[in-house]
Order: C-alpha cells, then sequence, then structure tokens
C-alpha cells in the first residue's frame, strides 16, 4: 500500500511551497517524542496534556494503516522495563551507526523560550518530576518504546522503515534535539517530517507584545520549514478516509492554564487568553464563576483580566454545534504577605502533636522545631527561613490561645530541600497539600492545593475574643500525592 504526503516546506524567502511525495506504508514509522505526565511548567503541562485525545486518534489510525508506532520517551524511558513494548525494543539486534550527515538545524530561536509559559503571575520554577508518559495516552501491545539513536536506528533497518514522522513535545527543545529526534535521525540518514498539528513549542507568554505559545509554535514549526518537511496529520488521514470529524478532540486552551490540583497563583492580576488554533473559525465561550460555559455564556474576543480568586470554564462552538471539549483553569489571587509574627510558634510548646497520622506519644515521629521535618533547613521557593516548623502531612498542631493574642500569621509550602537531591528531582510531581486553620474546632482559613516550588501560601488570620485554642492542619492534596513534608515558616501570632 502506499500513500501520497503533501509535505509542506519554505523557501530562504519564508514562502510556503508544497511537494506531493509517495511512500510505501510499511517504509514510515511514526516517533512521539516526550509526551510526558508532567512538566514543571503548569501551562505547558496542560498545553501538552490537551494533546492526548487528538494523538491517541492520528496512531490508532496509523496503526490501521499498518504504520509502526515508537515512544520515545527518553528521560523516562527505563519506567518502562518489564513491558512488552520496552523489553521488545531493548532486545533488537543492534546495526551500526552509519557516519553521520552534516545537516545544520536553523536556531530555533522565539521569545521566552525555555522561560515559564505562564505569563504576568507568579512563574513557575524548574523542579523536573516527570517520570512517565501522559496517562491519556493509548500504548498499543504492537508499539516500541524506545531510547536512543542505536535503538531507533536499529529498528529502521529491521523493518525497512526510511521514514519517520514525528509527533510530540516540544518542538524546540525534545522533539528535534533529543536522541530519538528529528536533528539525531536526519543526520543518521532518515527521513523526518514534522506532523505540525500534533506538537507544541516552549516559548513566553505576554499578550500585551502579542506573545503567545500558539504563536511561538507557529513561528517555530515556520523555521523548522526550512529543513524540515511538515504535514498536517489530521489532513492527511481524513483525505485517506480515516478521520472522524464527528467527535472533538481538542479542549480551548487558556493561558495561563492551572488546574484545582495545580492552581496558578498572581498576587495583583493576571491576564488569560482562550484560543482553539486548531479549529478555525469557532466561536469561543467562558463563563468566571464556575458554571458550565454554553453560548448564552460571554463570548470570548481578547485576553482579559483576572484580579481575583476563580475559575474559569470554556468551550467552542462552530454554528451550534461544540466544536471543542469544554476546559477549565483555576486562578488563585495571594494576599499581601503578612508581618512577622512577635510569638514564634516553634518556641511554643503544642497541647497537642500529629504527624503523618501518628500521635507522637505513640511514635517517635514528631515536628521539627526551626528546621525541616527531614532535619534540614526551612527552604520554600530557594529561601531559607530561620524560624518554622516541619512535619509531614496529614499533620495538625494545636496550641493553646491566650488573651494578648490577635492575629496567627505566617506562611506554609512544601519543603524543597529534596529538590536538592536527584532522586527527589524526579518525584517532584507527587506531593501536594492543602493547608487549614482552625478556630476552636471551627475552619478560619484553608489554602489552594499547594505544590512545591509554588509561592508559599499566606495567611493573617484574626483570633476572635475568648477563642481557646488554635489547630494548623496540613492534609494530602489529593490521593496520590505523597512525600508531603511542609513548612510552616516565620507562623506565630501578633500580639494586642
Amino acid at each position: 500500500m502506499t500513500i501520497q504526503l503533501d509535505l509542506q516546506h519554505r523557501n530562504p524567502q519564508n514562502q510556503v511551497f508544497l511537494k506531493k511525495r509517495t511512500f510505501s506504508i510499511d517504509q514510515i514509522g511514526a516517533m512521539v517524542v516526550d509526551t510526558w505526565n508532567y512538566h514543571w511548567c503548569m501551562t505547558a503541562a496542560e498545553r501538552c496534556g490537551s494533546f492526548a485525545l487528538r494523538m491517541n486518534h492520528a496512531l490508532a489510525a496509523l496503526r490501521s494503516l499498518g504504520v509502526q508506532i515508537f515512544w520515545g520517551p527518553t528521560d523516562v524511558a527505563d519506567q518502562y522495563v518489564g513491558t512488552p513494548q520496552r523489553e521488545k525494543s531493548v532486545a533488537v539486534e543492534p546495526h551500526p551507526l552509519p557516519t553521520p550527515l552534516d545537516i545544520q538545524f536553523p536556531t530555533l530561536d522565539c521569545y521566552g523560550a525555555g522561560d515559564c509559559m505562564c505569563g504576568s503571575g507568579i512563574d513557575c520554577r524548574v523542579n523536573y518530576g516527570w517520570d512517565g508518559m501522559n496517562p491519556n495516552l493509548k500504548i498499543d501491545q504492537l508499539d516500541l518504546i524506545v531510547e536512543g539513536t542505536q535503538e531507533v536506528y536499529s529498528w529502521c533497518q529491521k523493518l525497512g522503515i526510511n521514514c519517520l514522522i514525528f509527533l510530540g513535545f516540544h518542538t524546540n527543545v525534545c522533539t528535534t534535539g533529543k536522541p530519538v529526534g528529528i536533528g539525531p535521525m536526519m543526520r543518521i540518514g532518515i527521513q523526518s517530517i514534522l506532523a505540525r498539528d500534533m506538537t507544541d513549542a516552549i516559548s513566553g507568554y505576554n499578550p500585551s507584545e502579542g506573545q503567545h505559545p500558539d504563536r511561538g509554535t507557529k513561528e517555530v514549526i515556520q523555521q523548522l520549514e526550512s529543513i524540515v518537511p511538515t504535514i498536517h496529520l489530521v489532513d492527511e488521514l481524513r483525505k485517506l478516509g480515516q478521520w472522524d470529524d464527528e467527535t472533538p478532540i481538542d479542549p480551548v486552551r487558556i493561558t495561563p492554564w492551572g488546574t484545582l490540583n495545580r492552581p496558578y497563583q498572581f498576587e495583583e492580576s493576571t491576564v488569560v487568553s482562550l484560543s482553539a488554533p486548531l479549529n478555525q473559525g469557532c466561536q469561543i465561550y467562558y463563563t468566571l464563576d464556575g458554571t458550565p460555559p454554553d453560548e448564552k455564556s460571554s463570548l470570548y474576543t481578547d485576553p482579559f483580566p483576572v484580579c481575583e480568586t476563580q475559575t474559569i470554564r470554556t468551550i467552542a462552538y462552530r454554528g451550534h454545534q461544540s466544536i471543542c471539549l469544554e476546559s477549565s483553569a483555576t486562578f488563585v489571587c495571594l494576599p499581601s504577605k503578612p508581618p512577622p509574627p512577635n510569638i514564634h510558634l516553634s518556641d511554643l510548646e503544642p497541647i497537642r502533636m500529629t504527624v503523618h497520622g501518628f500521635n507522637i506519644y505513640s511514635s517517635e515521629r514528631k515536628p521539627s522545631c526551626d528546621q525541616s521535618y527531614l532535619q534540614r533547613p526551612l527552604k520554600l521557593r530557594g529561601e531559607n527561613y530561620a524560624k518554622g516548623i516541619g512535619v509531614e502531612a496529614p499533620s495538625h498542631l494545636l496550641y493553646c490561645i491566650q488573651p494578648t493574642y490577635d492575629c496567627l500569621v505566617g506562611l506554609a509550602g512544601l519543603d524543597e530541600s529534596m529538590l536538592e537531591d536527584e532522586l527527589g528531582r524526579a518525584r517532584a510531581m507527587h506531593p501536594s497539600v492543602i493547608f487549614k486553620i482552625y478556630i476552636n474546632g471551627e475552619l478560619a482559613d484553608e489554602s489552594p492545593t499547594v505544590r512545591i516550588s509554588q509561592e508559599p501560601w499566606r495567611f493573617e488570620v484574626k483570633i476572635p475574643s475568648g477563642s481557646r485554642t488554635i489547630s494548623l492542619v496540613a492534609v494530602p492534596g489529593y490521593t496520590n500525592s505523597y512525600e508531603n513534608f511542609v513548612n510552616w515558616v516565620d507562623v506565630g501570632f501578633l500580639v494586642k
């Protein structure tokens, strides 16, 4: 069986031209690069995750045509040892690599490349943490999970593959530069084609200057097309009768894009953009109060400011038909930083302490005063603190309230000392905590979900007259969170 693809190129004048080329289907493979389950930038993580359903449909269609699917998760390939897709790949007979061709790639610059993609609020900090591919992606039993140029080349030689169609992230970093990526493959003589509707570049976001991740991706693809041909994979599958246009596959993209489990924080305001770049001619509607959006909701026209804690939900229509899946984003406005306390809790004796679900009177586990629970300096978002308490959630600390106590103040977050260790950095996606403060057993304040490397939660809780006890609680933010080492820092009482 043969297929004819419309390969898009650009000449030195940046003009687009198409070349039709016919391929034998058994000489084509598809390489999916670095579709990880996490990224240190929350907007990058959500944007990459938004491609999962689109990729599933495309890969299923390619399999039905007889195309071999390769998964190249690079950093986390060894997480798949013991699976047939990985074990079969490892066992391939190695073929000697040819002398690399001298192929010079253009510098894939786009504004803000390598920075956080979230924009004007509080930027994400690098913390690594991916440990697999996106769980929404479907890996078939006949797919191969490969690592490194040697494995890929050996399989291509074994199967007679001389052309790879690339899907994955990030276009200007991993998809082109990793050992299973476009650059290394082209240099060993494997023709490479980028599916431009199945990739996303890492870039900046500043709507006042026209900077947006969609535009950054488009610019990177344009630069690549001077040396790497691209296809619109859905269009190619549509021509072959292998695409279902009735089923929405793309959510509306939100920038910045935080979630309930990983909310986006800002101090005064941030600017939100909504987009559906792969679904042209649609109208995007949204709500700001958490209610389901429809055609009666606000019509999106331009980026708009968000100045308070709220949830945005959005959907897109063409005519009266839903063309995009609904998506949502959670935004948290942080209060001002509180003043330092007059009396530090780490200098007081609690009347009851529970750490990681253990009552300390029946366990040796105890909170750590003026150091982290792991006996290291108290560290939050790159800053060390001299005073505070380290615990592991779930935990609570119960204190008596004296008549002179006016407010409880402080900061709380997930201890960052684990990021100093290579193994800790690999687990950075998992810690997640919600902080609560109770006075006389009644909830007085509660944080959103707090993740590692995020800005600490800030609190300044007024103590009503006659109050007897105050409890500081930390609980896991979601079911699969663990290693929830918590630092309550500069925490204590203001006195009247």
